[in-house]
């Protein structure tokens, strides 16, 4: 899999991905090549909002202390 360096990169592929599991004509196996896909495209939109959240507490906290 190709690495996004963005979260809306990533997103876009899933959103992409999505859009092509509709298909009816596509067939199992390539299906289940796209599902996996997305499934480890979640996961890296999760780690990238979960590290913006963490961010924007640092600084929350920071600037709260100056």
């Amino acid at each position: 899999m190709k690495e996004y360096k963005t979260y809306e990169a990533a997103k876009k592929r899933l959103e992409e991905i999505a859009l092509k599991l509709e298909d009816k004509n596509i067939s199992l196996e390539k299906s289940m090549e796209l599902y996996e896909e997305g499934a480890k495209l979640v996961a890296v939109c999760y780690d990238k909002l979960n590290a913006a959240e963490l961010k924007f507490s640092q600084i929350s906290l920071s600037a709260a202390e100056e």
